[in-house]
Protein backbone atom coordinates (compact mmCIF):
# COMPACT_ATOMS: atom_id res chain seq x y z
CA UNK A 1 0.00 0.00 0.00
CA UNK A 2 1.43 3.54 -0.90
CA UNK A 3 1.88 6.19 1.47
CA UNK A 4 -1.21 8.33 -0.84
CA UNK A 5 -3.14 5.09 -0.52
CA UNK A 6 -2.47 4.38 3.32
CA UNK A 7 -3.42 8.14 4.04
CA UNK A 8 -6.52 7.70 2.18
CA UNK A 9 -7.85 4.78 4.16
CA UNK A 10 -6.78 6.54 7.72
CA UNK A 11 -8.47 9.83 6.42
CA UNK A 12 -12.10 7.83 5.50
CA UNK A 13 -11.59 5.80 9.11
CA UNK A 14 -11.54 9.48 10.51
CA UNK A 15 -14.90 10.41 8.50
CA UNK A 16 -16.73 7.17 9.54
CA UNK A 17 -16.10 7.97 12.69
CA UNK A 18 -16.70 11.26 12.80
CA UNK A 19 -20.04 10.59 11.09
CA UNK A 20 -21.09 8.18 14.41
CA UNK A 21 -20.21 11.39 16.21
CA UNK A 22 -23.04 13.54 14.46
CA UNK A 23 -25.39 11.06 14.07
CA UNK A 24 -25.08 9.84 17.88
CA UNK A 25 -25.74 13.84 18.86
CA UNK A 26 -22.68 14.08 20.30
CA UNK A 27 -21.06 16.89 18.28
CA UNK A 28 -24.18 18.88 19.02
CA UNK A 29 -24.67 17.54 22.60
CA UNK A 30 -20.79 18.16 23.94
CA UNK A 31 -20.80 21.93 23.15
CA UNK A 32 -24.10 22.41 24.37
CA UNK A 33 -23.10 20.82 27.99
CA UNK A 34 -20.09 23.10 27.97
CA UNK A 35 -22.34 26.24 27.41
CA UNK A 36 -24.74 25.31 30.52
CA UNK A 37 -21.70 24.73 33.26
CA UNK A 38 -20.54 27.98 31.80
CA UNK A 39 -23.60 29.88 32.34
CA UNK A 40 -24.57 30.49 28.88
CA UNK A 41 -28.37 29.44 29.10
CA UNK A 42 -30.01 31.61 27.17
CA UNK A 43 -30.58 31.28 23.32
CA UNK A 44 -30.29 34.40 21.51
CA UNK A 45 -33.02 36.99 21.94
CA UNK A 46 -36.18 37.06 19.86
CA UNK A 47 -38.82 39.94 18.63
CA UNK A 48 -41.35 38.49 21.35
CA UNK A 49 -38.68 37.86 24.40
CA UNK A 50 -36.33 40.80 23.73
CA UNK A 51 -37.82 42.47 26.86
CA UNK A 52 -37.48 39.19 28.91
CA UNK A 53 -34.53 39.08 31.61
CA UNK A 54 -31.95 36.52 31.43
CA UNK A 55 -30.91 35.68 35.17
CA UNK A 56 -29.04 32.58 35.54
CA UNK A 57 -29.24 30.58 38.32
CA UNK A 58 -26.43 27.94 38.02
CA UNK A 59 -27.28 24.95 39.39
CA UNK A 60 -25.13 22.88 36.72
CA UNK A 61 -22.33 24.35 37.88
CA UNK A 62 -22.87 24.13 41.55
CA UNK A 63 -23.71 20.52 41.01
CA UNK A 64 -20.79 19.73 38.85
CA UNK A 65 -18.23 21.49 40.96
CA UNK A 66 -19.71 19.29 44.21
CA UNK A 67 -19.08 16.08 42.68
CA UNK A 68 -15.55 17.00 40.99
CA UNK A 69 -14.72 17.84 44.70
CA UNK A 70 -16.27 14.98 46.53
CA UNK A 71 -14.56 12.60 44.06
CA UNK A 72 -11.22 14.15 44.64
CA UNK A 73 -11.52 14.25 47.89
CA UNK A 74 -9.50 11.30 48.43
CA UNK A 75 -6.49 11.02 46.12
CA UNK A 76 -5.64 7.45 44.98
CA UNK A 77 -2.06 6.52 44.44
CA UNK A 78 -1.00 4.12 42.33
CA UNK A 79 0.88 0.93 43.67
CA UNK A 80 2.96 -2.11 41.98
CA UNK A 81 3.46 -5.43 43.16
CA UNK A 82 4.82 -7.84 41.80
CA UNK A 83 5.16 -11.72 44.15
CA UNK A 84 8.51 -12.41 42.65
CA UNK A 85 10.59 -11.24 45.84
CA UNK A 86 13.71 -10.55 44.35
CA UNK A 87 11.73 -7.63 42.29
CA UNK A 88 12.46 -4.60 43.66
CA UNK A 89 9.28 -2.80 43.92
CA UNK A 90 10.02 -0.03 45.98
CA UNK A 91 12.28 1.21 43.91
CA UNK A 92 9.71 0.82 41.17
CA UNK A 93 6.85 2.64 43.24
CA UNK A 94 9.42 5.13 43.96
CA UNK A 95 10.10 6.05 40.35
CA UNK A 96 7.07 6.16 39.51
CA UNK A 97 6.10 8.58 42.38
CA UNK A 98 8.49 10.83 40.82
CA UNK A 99 7.99 10.86 37.38
CA UNK A 100 4.34 11.52 38.36
CA UNK A 101 5.09 14.62 40.31
CA UNK A 102 7.13 15.54 37.19
CA UNK A 103 4.54 15.77 35.03
CA UNK A 104 2.20 17.25 37.23
CA UNK A 105 -0.68 14.16 37.11
CA UNK A 106 -2.49 15.76 39.89
CA UNK A 107 -3.39 18.55 38.19
CA UNK A 108 -4.01 16.67 35.04
CA UNK A 109 -6.33 14.61 37.07
CA UNK A 110 -8.20 17.28 38.33
CA UNK A 111 -8.80 18.86 34.91
CA UNK A 112 -9.98 15.29 33.34
CA UNK A 113 -12.56 14.88 36.59
CA UNK A 114 -13.64 18.47 35.54
CA UNK A 115 -14.23 17.81 31.94
CA UNK A 116 -15.93 13.96 32.90
CA UNK A 117 -18.96 16.47 34.64
CA UNK A 118 -19.19 18.45 31.97
CA UNK A 119 -18.61 16.50 29.01
CA UNK A 120 -19.57 12.60 30.12
CA UNK A 121 -15.59 11.56 29.45
CA UNK A 122 -11.95 12.07 29.56
CA UNK A 123 -8.91 10.58 27.61
CA UNK A 124 -5.65 10.95 28.62
CA UNK A 125 -2.39 10.88 25.93
CA UNK A 126 1.15 9.83 27.29
CA UNK A 127 3.93 10.64 24.61
CA UNK A 128 7.67 10.65 24.91
CA UNK A 129 8.71 14.58 24.64
CA UNK A 130 11.74 13.96 23.22
CA UNK A 131 12.80 17.71 23.38
CA UNK A 132 12.33 17.61 27.49
CA UNK A 133 14.63 17.84 30.35
CA UNK A 134 14.66 16.89 33.70
CA UNK A 135 16.29 17.72 36.83
CA UNK A 136 19.12 15.35 35.87
CA UNK A 137 19.55 16.84 32.20
CA UNK A 138 18.25 13.44 30.97
CA UNK A 139 17.37 14.05 27.37
CA UNK A 140 13.38 13.38 26.58
CA UNK A 141 11.03 12.66 29.37
CA UNK A 142 6.63 11.67 29.79
CA UNK A 143 4.39 13.72 28.67
CA UNK A 144 0.79 13.48 29.24
CA UNK A 145 -2.51 15.80 28.14
CA UNK A 146 -6.06 15.60 27.83
CA UNK A 147 -7.96 14.71 24.61
CA UNK A 148 -11.04 16.90 24.07
CA UNK A 149 -13.54 13.62 22.92
CA UNK A 150 -14.80 15.60 19.92
CA UNK A 151 -11.06 14.85 18.82
CA UNK A 152 -10.75 11.06 19.32
CA UNK A 153 -12.34 8.26 17.16
CA UNK A 154 -12.46 4.51 17.75
CA UNK A 155 -13.19 1.76 15.13
CA UNK A 156 -15.71 0.54 17.64
CA UNK A 157 -16.81 3.08 19.78
CA UNK A 158 -19.63 0.69 21.28
CA UNK A 159 -16.58 -0.88 22.71
CA UNK A 160 -15.14 0.34 26.65
CA UNK A 161 -11.95 -1.31 26.70
CA UNK A 162 -9.89 0.90 24.13
CA UNK A 163 -7.09 -1.91 24.40
CA UNK A 164 -9.16 -4.00 22.43
CA UNK A 165 -9.93 -1.60 19.45
CA UNK A 166 -8.02 -2.07 16.30
CA UNK A 167 -7.03 1.24 15.98
CA UNK A 168 -7.65 5.01 17.53
CA UNK A 169 -7.54 8.49 15.60
CA UNK A 170 -6.61 11.79 17.76
CA UNK A 171 -7.31 14.93 15.29
CA UNK A 172 -5.23 18.17 15.58
CA UNK A 173 -5.53 21.25 13.92
CA UNK A 174 -2.17 22.59 13.09
CA UNK A 175 -0.25 25.44 10.76
CA UNK A 176 0.91 24.06 6.99
CA UNK A 177 4.07 25.43 7.17
CA UNK A 178 4.73 23.61 10.74
CA UNK A 179 3.28 19.90 9.65
CA UNK A 180 5.58 20.32 6.48
CA UNK A 181 8.83 21.21 8.28
CA UNK A 182 8.31 18.13 10.37
CA UNK A 183 7.63 16.03 7.73
CA UNK A 184 9.36 12.69 6.99
CA UNK A 185 12.11 12.63 4.77
CA UNK A 186 11.07 11.88 1.37
CA UNK A 187 7.64 13.49 1.38
CA UNK A 188 6.41 15.35 -0.82
CA UNK A 189 5.24 18.39 1.41
CA UNK A 190 3.29 20.34 -1.48
CA UNK A 191 0.79 17.16 -0.81
CA UNK A 192 0.13 18.74 2.68
CA UNK A 193 -2.42 21.14 2.20
CA UNK A 194 -5.24 22.99 4.10
CA UNK A 195 -8.51 20.89 4.02
CA UNK A 196 -10.41 23.75 1.91
CA UNK A 197 -7.55 23.70 -0.54
CA UNK A 198 -7.14 20.86 -3.12
CA UNK A 199 -5.48 22.38 -5.83
CA UNK A 200 -1.60 21.60 -4.76
CA UNK A 201 -0.49 24.66 -5.29
CA UNK A 202 3.06 25.57 -3.72
CA UNK A 203 1.95 28.88 -3.26
CA UNK A 204 -0.73 28.22 -1.18
CA UNK A 205 -1.45 30.17 1.84
CA UNK A 206 0.79 28.88 4.56
CA UNK A 207 -0.96 30.63 7.19
CA UNK A 208 -3.93 28.22 7.54
CA UNK A 209 -4.67 25.02 8.94
CA UNK A 210 -4.83 21.68 8.02
CA UNK A 211 -6.16 18.47 9.87
CA UNK A 212 -3.71 15.81 11.39
CA UNK A 213 -4.72 12.80 12.22
CA UNK A 214 -2.34 10.28 14.47
CA UNK A 215 -3.08 7.10 14.40
CA UNK A 216 -2.82 4.43 16.66
CA UNK A 217 -2.44 0.66 16.01
CA UNK A 218 -1.21 -2.59 16.10
CA UNK A 219 0.86 -4.94 14.26
CA UNK A 220 1.65 -8.55 15.48
CA UNK A 221 0.68 -7.39 18.99
CA UNK A 222 2.85 -4.57 18.62
CA UNK A 223 1.63 -0.70 18.82
CA UNK A 224 2.35 1.41 16.01
CA UNK A 225 1.80 5.15 15.38
CA UNK A 226 1.59 7.41 11.98
CA UNK A 227 0.53 10.84 11.27
CA UNK A 228 -1.02 11.85 7.94
CA UNK A 229 -2.92 14.28 6.40
CA UNK A 230 -6.04 14.52 4.00
CA UNK A 231 -4.43 12.85 0.99
CA UNK A 232 -0.97 12.31 2.22
CA UNK A 233 1.47 10.78 4.79
CA UNK A 234 3.42 13.45 7.38
CA UNK A 235 5.37 10.48 9.70
CA UNK A 236 5.49 7.05 8.54
CA UNK A 237 4.98 4.34 10.85
CA UNK A 238 6.96 4.34 13.67
CA UNK A 239 7.04 2.03 16.78
CA UNK A 240 6.24 4.05 19.70
CA UNK A 241 8.75 2.13 21.77
CA UNK A 242 12.25 3.86 21.26
CA UNK A 243 15.08 2.87 18.77
CA UNK A 244 14.44 -0.66 19.04
CA UNK A 245 17.79 -2.01 18.42
CA UNK A 246 19.17 0.55 20.89
CA UNK A 247 16.58 -0.08 23.59
CA UNK A 248 17.13 -4.44 22.71
CA UNK A 249 20.87 -3.85 23.63
CA UNK A 250 20.17 -1.46 26.65
CA UNK A 251 18.12 -4.13 28.32
CA UNK A 252 20.64 -6.67 26.95
CA UNK A 253 18.19 -8.45 25.49
CA UNK A 254 19.57 -11.43 22.76
CA UNK A 255 16.94 -13.59 21.36
CA UNK A 256 13.64 -12.68 19.19
CA UNK A 257 10.97 -13.70 21.93
CA UNK A 258 12.50 -11.54 24.31
CA UNK A 259 12.65 -8.70 21.87
CA UNK A 260 9.38 -9.35 20.78
CA UNK A 261 7.77 -8.81 24.51
CA UNK A 262 9.74 -5.35 24.56
CA UNK A 263 7.80 -3.89 22.70
CA UNK A 264 4.54 -1.58 23.49
CA UNK A 265 1.57 -3.86 23.25
CA UNK A 266 -0.59 -1.12 25.33
CA UNK A 267 -1.97 2.12 23.66
CA UNK A 268 -0.86 5.16 25.26
CA UNK A 269 -4.39 6.57 25.60
CA UNK A 270 -6.67 5.56 28.88
CA UNK A 271 -9.99 5.99 28.57
CA UNK A 272 -12.34 7.27 31.41
CA UNK A 273 -16.36 7.92 31.77
CA UNK A 274 -17.89 9.66 34.53
CA UNK A 275 -20.82 7.39 34.16
CA UNK A 276 -21.24 4.40 31.95
CA UNK A 277 -23.67 5.09 28.31
CA UNK A 278 -25.23 2.53 27.07
CA UNK A 279 -23.01 0.54 24.31
CA UNK A 280 -21.01 4.11 23.91
CA UNK A 281 -17.63 5.14 24.88
CA UNK A 282 -18.09 8.10 25.43
CA UNK A 283 -19.81 8.52 28.66
CA UNK A 284 -22.72 9.44 30.22
CA UNK A 285 -22.00 13.80 31.54
CA UNK A 286 -23.67 15.11 35.14
CA UNK A 287 -25.09 18.20 33.09
CA UNK A 288 -27.21 15.91 30.39
CA UNK A 289 -30.12 15.73 32.76
CA UNK A 290 -29.46 18.85 34.62
CA UNK A 291 -30.47 20.90 31.70
CA UNK A 292 -34.24 20.69 31.48
CA UNK A 293 -34.59 21.65 35.10
CA UNK A 294 -31.68 24.53 35.24
CA UNK A 295 -34.16 26.02 31.90
CA UNK A 296 -37.36 25.93 34.19
CA UNK A 297 -35.79 27.29 37.17
CA UNK A 298 -34.41 30.16 34.76
CA UNK A 299 -37.92 30.78 33.26
CA UNK A 300 -39.62 30.99 36.73
CA UNK A 301 -37.22 33.47 37.81
CA UNK A 302 -37.02 35.54 34.65
CA UNK A 303 -41.29 35.54 34.45
CA UNK A 304 -41.06 36.35 38.01
CA UNK A 305 -38.82 39.23 37.31
CA UNK A 306 -40.83 40.09 34.04
CA UNK A 307 -43.90 40.62 36.17
CA UNK A 308 -42.03 43.12 38.88
CA UNK A 309 -40.32 44.92 35.79
CA UNK A 310 -43.66 45.54 34.16
CA UNK A 311 -45.90 46.86 37.34
CA UNK A 312 -43.02 48.78 38.62
CA UNK A 313 -44.34 52.07 36.82
CA UNK A 314 -48.03 52.58 37.42
CA UNK A 315 -50.32 52.77 34.67
CA UNK A 316 -53.07 55.74 34.69
CA UNK A 317 -56.51 56.04 32.95
CA UNK A 318 -56.94 59.57 31.58
CA UNK A 319 -60.06 61.01 29.60
CA UNK A 320 -58.74 63.52 27.13
CA UNK A 321 -58.25 66.99 28.53
CA UNK A 322 -57.79 65.71 32.13
CA UNK A 323 -53.94 66.24 31.74
CA UNK A 324 -53.99 69.43 30.01
CA UNK A 325 -50.28 69.04 29.06
CA UNK A 326 -49.31 67.81 32.60
CA UNK A 327 -46.74 64.56 32.40
CA UNK A 328 -47.51 61.37 34.74
CA UNK A 329 -43.24 60.82 36.06
CA UNK A 330 -44.34 58.91 39.35
CA UNK A 331 -41.96 61.65 41.11
CA UNK A 332 -42.31 60.96 44.75
CA UNK A 333 -45.09 63.57 45.94
CA UNK A 334 -46.26 64.54 42.24
CA UNK A 335 -49.49 66.52 42.09
CA UNK A 336 -51.88 65.65 39.13
CA UNK A 337 -55.18 68.28 38.45
CA UNK A 338 -57.95 66.82 36.75
CA UNK A 339 -58.99 69.04 34.81
CA UNK A 340 -62.31 66.70 33.12
CA UNK A 341 -64.69 68.42 36.31
CA UNK A 342 -65.73 64.71 36.94
CA UNK A 343 -63.46 64.00 39.51
CA UNK A 344 -62.40 60.39 37.47
CA UNK A 345 -60.89 62.18 34.94
CA UNK A 346 -57.68 60.73 35.94
CA UNK A 347 -57.32 57.28 38.27
CA UNK A 348 -54.63 54.36 38.11
CA UNK A 349 -54.67 50.69 36.87
CA UNK A 350 -54.98 48.21 39.49
CA UNK A 351 -51.59 45.60 39.22
CA UNK A 352 -51.75 42.23 39.24
CA UNK A 353 -48.68 41.42 40.77
CA UNK A 354 -47.43 37.12 40.28
CA UNK A 355 -48.02 35.04 43.09
CA UNK A 356 -45.25 33.29 45.29
CA UNK A 357 -45.35 30.08 43.72
CA UNK A 358 -43.25 30.09 40.56
CA UNK A 359 -40.61 30.99 43.41
CA UNK A 360 -41.88 27.75 45.33
CA UNK A 361 -41.70 25.92 42.48
CA UNK A 362 -37.94 27.18 41.89
CA UNK A 363 -36.86 26.04 44.99
CA UNK A 364 -39.05 22.97 44.88
CA UNK A 365 -37.41 21.88 41.80
CA UNK A 366 -33.81 22.80 43.00
CA UNK A 367 -34.55 20.78 46.24
CA UNK A 368 -35.53 17.61 43.98
CA UNK A 369 -32.64 18.46 41.48
CA UNK A 370 -29.82 18.18 44.52
CA UNK A 371 -31.77 15.23 46.16
CA UNK A 372 -31.44 12.79 42.72
CA UNK A 373 -28.16 14.06 42.12
CA UNK A 374 -26.60 13.09 45.41
CA UNK A 375 -25.89 16.67 46.50
CA UNK A 376 -27.99 17.34 49.04
CA UNK A 377 -27.43 19.35 52.41
CA UNK A 378 -26.33 16.19 54.25
CA UNK A 379 -23.46 15.64 51.40
CA UNK A 380 -22.00 18.87 51.45
CA UNK A 381 -22.42 19.74 54.74
CA UNK A 382 -24.89 22.53 54.69
CA UNK A 383 -26.83 21.33 57.25
CA UNK A 384 -26.14 20.52 60.92
CA UNK A 385 -29.05 18.73 61.58
CA UNK A 386 -30.68 21.19 64.25
CA UNK A 387 -32.82 18.54 66.94
CA UNK A 388 -31.31 15.53 65.58
CA UNK A 389 -28.85 12.98 67.17
CA UNK A 390 -24.82 12.63 65.87
CA UNK A 391 -25.99 8.96 64.83
CA UNK A 392 -28.33 9.98 62.70
CA UNK A 393 -26.84 13.03 61.11
CA UNK A 394 -23.40 10.37 60.35
CA UNK A 395 -26.01 7.66 58.81
CA UNK A 396 -27.68 10.28 56.27
CA UNK A 397 -23.99 11.78 55.27
CA UNK A 398 -22.86 7.86 54.83
CA UNK A 399 -26.05 7.10 52.99
CA UNK A 400 -25.42 10.95 50.91
CA UNK A 401 -21.75 9.47 49.89
CA UNK A 402 -22.89 6.24 48.04
CA UNK A 403 -23.36 7.65 44.89
CA UNK A 404 -20.02 9.70 44.91
CA UNK A 405 -18.15 6.41 45.76
CA UNK A 406 -19.31 4.72 42.84
CA UNK A 407 -18.17 7.78 40.72
CA UNK A 408 -14.67 7.26 42.86
CA UNK A 409 -14.50 3.63 42.17
CA UNK A 410 -14.89 4.33 38.49
CA UNK A 411 -11.82 6.44 38.71
CA UNK A 412 -10.00 4.43 40.82
CA UNK A 413 -10.26 1.68 38.12
CA UNK A 414 -9.42 4.31 35.41
CA UNK A 415 -5.81 4.89 37.74
CA UNK A 416 -5.47 0.88 37.29
CA UNK A 417 -5.62 1.24 33.62
CA UNK A 418 -3.01 4.09 33.75
CA UNK A 419 -0.75 2.16 36.08
CA UNK A 420 -0.02 -0.16 33.47
CA UNK A 421 0.15 2.17 30.34
CA UNK A 422 2.75 4.54 32.66
CA UNK A 423 4.58 1.02 33.54
CA UNK A 424 5.10 0.20 30.16
CA UNK A 425 7.01 3.62 29.31
CA UNK A 426 9.29 3.36 32.18
CA UNK A 427 10.29 -0.02 30.90
CA UNK A 428 10.99 1.12 27.58
CA UNK A 429 12.17 4.63 27.98
CA UNK A 430 14.32 4.73 31.26
CA UNK A 431 17.37 2.55 30.46
CA UNK A 432 19.18 4.29 33.42
CA UNK A 433 17.98 7.56 35.55
CA UNK A 434 18.57 9.14 38.69
CA UNK A 435 16.35 10.74 40.93
CA UNK A 436 15.78 11.58 44.54
CA UNK A 437 12.92 11.02 47.06
CA UNK A 438 12.08 11.92 50.49
CA UNK A 439 12.31 8.90 53.18
CA UNK A 440 10.95 9.88 56.55
CA UNK A 441 12.41 13.64 55.77
CA UNK A 442 15.17 13.01 54.54
CA UNK A 443 16.85 12.61 50.65
CA UNK A 444 17.51 9.39 49.09
CA UNK A 445 19.01 9.24 45.70
CA UNK A 446 18.22 5.90 43.66
CA UNK A 447 19.06 4.75 40.07
CA UNK A 448 16.48 3.22 38.22
CA UNK A 449 17.36 1.00 35.57
CA UNK A 450 14.43 -0.20 33.11
CA UNK A 451 16.69 -4.09 32.71
CA UNK A 452 15.60 -5.06 35.88
CA UNK A 453 12.10 -4.73 35.20
CA UNK A 454 12.21 -5.91 31.57
CA UNK A 455 10.21 -9.02 31.90
CA UNK A 456 8.25 -8.33 35.35
CA UNK A 457 4.70 -8.50 34.99
CA UNK A 458 2.88 -5.88 37.88
CA UNK A 459 -0.48 -6.31 39.89
CA UNK A 460 -1.71 -2.39 39.32
CA UNK A 461 -3.39 -1.52 42.48
CA UNK A 462 -4.43 1.87 43.41
CA UNK A 463 -5.13 2.85 47.44
CA UNK A 464 -6.32 5.99 48.96
CA UNK A 465 -3.59 8.74 50.36
CA UNK A 466 -4.00 8.79 54.14
CA UNK A 467 -3.18 12.87 55.67
CA UNK A 468 -5.21 14.63 52.41
CA UNK A 469 -6.82 17.61 52.99
CA UNK A 470 -10.51 15.74 53.47
CA UNK A 471 -9.00 14.74 56.95
CA UNK A 472 -7.47 18.18 57.77
CA UNK A 473 -10.65 19.25 59.46
CA UNK A 474 -10.77 15.71 61.27
CA UNK A 475 -7.22 16.33 62.41
CA UNK A 476 -7.60 19.58 63.98
CA UNK A 477 -10.66 18.70 65.93
CA UNK A 478 -8.43 16.01 67.50
CA UNK A 479 -5.42 18.16 68.27
CA UNK A 480 -7.55 20.86 69.40
CA UNK A 481 -9.12 17.74 72.17
CA UNK A 482 -5.81 16.76 73.06
CA UNK A 483 -4.35 19.79 73.71
CA UNK A 484 -7.46 21.15 75.59
CA UNK A 485 -6.99 17.93 78.08
CA UNK A 486 -3.01 18.81 78.33
CA UNK A 487 -1.94 15.71 76.28
CA UNK A 488 0.67 17.50 74.18
CA UNK A 489 2.44 20.55 74.25
CA UNK A 490 1.55 24.06 72.03
CA UNK A 491 4.92 23.20 69.90
CA UNK A 492 4.04 19.64 69.65
CA UNK A 493 -0.07 20.79 68.59
CA UNK A 494 1.94 23.05 65.83
CA UNK A 495 4.20 20.24 64.52
CA UNK A 496 1.18 18.08 63.82
CA UNK A 497 -0.91 20.79 62.46
CA UNK A 498 -2.41 19.84 59.05
CA UNK A 499 0.81 22.22 56.50
CA UNK A 500 -1.58 23.23 54.07
CA UNK A 501 -3.78 24.87 57.14
CA UNK A 502 -1.43 27.07 58.32
CA UNK A 503 0.61 29.56 55.83
CA UNK A 504 3.55 29.30 57.41
CA UNK A 505 4.18 26.59 60.03
CA UNK A 506 8.03 27.48 60.84
CA UNK A 507 7.46 30.99 61.20
CA UNK A 508 4.72 30.66 64.00
CA UNK A 509 7.09 27.97 66.05
CA UNK A 510 9.54 30.65 65.72
CA UNK A 511 7.58 33.58 66.96
CA UNK A 512 6.24 30.33 69.93
CA UNK A 513 10.00 29.91 70.46
CA UNK A 514 10.62 33.48 71.13
CA UNK A 515 7.61 34.10 72.97
CA UNK A 516 8.64 31.20 75.42
CA UNK A 517 12.19 31.86 76.00
CA UNK A 518 10.71 35.83 76.69
CA UNK A 519 8.32 34.33 79.17
CA UNK A 520 11.64 32.37 80.74
CA UNK A 521 13.31 35.20 81.04
CA UNK A 522 10.48 37.08 82.78
CA UNK A 523 10.00 34.32 84.81
CA UNK A 524 14.09 34.23 86.05
CA UNK A 525 13.74 38.26 86.82
CA UNK A 526 10.69 37.37 89.29
CA UNK A 527 11.99 34.50 90.63
CA UNK A 528 15.65 37.16 91.38
CA UNK A 529 13.49 39.35 92.34
CA UNK A 530 11.30 37.00 94.80
CA UNK A 531 14.68 35.60 96.31
CA UNK A 532 15.29 39.50 97.04
CA UNK A 533 12.65 39.75 99.10
CA UNK A 534 12.92 36.13 100.79
CA UNK A 535 16.30 37.54 101.82
CA UNK A 536 15.11 41.02 103.27
CA UNK A 537 12.23 39.01 104.89
CA UNK A 538 14.88 36.86 106.57
CA UNK A 539 17.12 39.59 107.80
CA UNK A 540 14.04 41.33 108.91
CA UNK A 541 12.32 38.00 110.96
CA UNK A 542 16.25 37.44 112.80
CA UNK A 543 15.99 41.04 113.42
CA UNK A 544 12.67 40.58 115.09
CA UNK A 545 13.71 37.64 116.55
CA UNK A 546 16.48 39.51 118.08
CA UNK A 547 13.93 41.98 119.82
CA UNK A 548 12.34 39.42 120.79
CA UNK A 549 14.89 37.87 122.35
CA UNK A 550 16.63 40.60 124.30
CA UNK A 551 12.22 41.80 125.34
CA UNK A 552 12.44 37.82 126.74
CA UNK A 553 15.91 38.67 128.54
CA UNK A 554 14.40 41.89 129.99
CA UNK A 555 11.41 40.30 131.14
CA UNK A 556 13.39 37.59 132.66
CA UNK A 557 15.29 40.04 134.80
CA UNK A 558 12.57 41.82 136.25
CA UNK A 559 10.78 38.75 137.17
CA UNK A 560 13.84 37.81 138.95
CA UNK A 561 14.00 41.52 140.55
CA UNK A 562 10.72 41.28 141.50
CA UNK A 563 10.68 38.20 143.15
CA UNK A 564 13.88 39.69 144.86
CA UNK A 565 12.28 42.27 145.84
CA UNK A 566 9.83 40.39 147.34
CA UNK A 567 11.99 38.13 149.73
CA UNK A 568 13.81 41.46 150.86
CA UNK A 569 10.21 42.70 151.79
CA UNK A 570 9.20 39.87 153.48
CA UNK A 571 12.46 39.40 155.75
CA UNK A 572 12.52 43.15 156.27
CA UNK A 573 8.74 43.22 157.72
CA UNK A 574 9.83 39.76 159.85
CA UNK A 575 13.05 41.99 161.42
CA UNK A 576 10.33 44.58 162.20
CA UNK A 577 7.70 42.79 164.32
Amino acid sequence: MTDTEFATVIWDRYEDALAYQTSSGIRKSIPEYVSFYEGKQWPPPTKNTRNLPRPVINIVKMICRLKKSAILSTPVRIIYKCGDKRIDTDTFNDFSSHILKEIDQDSIDREAIDEATKKGCYFYHYFWDSDKYTENEFRGGLGCELIDPLNIFFENPCELDEQKQKWIIISTRENVENVRKNADTGVNIYNILPDNDSRGDAKADKSRLCTVLTMYYREDGIVYCVKSVKGAIVKRPFSIAPNIDLAYEALELENVKERHSCGAKLYPIVCGYYEKKDKCIYGLSEVEGLIPNQKAINFNIAMSLLNAQEVAWGKYIALPGALKGQTINNAPGQVLIDYSGTGNGIKKLQENYMQSFPMELVKTITDLTRSVTGTSEFMTGEIQGSGMSGTAIARLQSQAQLPIEDLRALFMSVKRKQGRVLAQFYKLYYPSCAFTVEKDGKSVHKCFLCKNYADTEFEVLCETVSGVNASAAGDISMLDTVLKHGKISLEAYINAYPDDALTDKKKLLERIKESENGACGSMEAELSELKAQLKEAKETVEKQNETVNQVLSIIRENRSLKEFISKEYSNGKQYKD
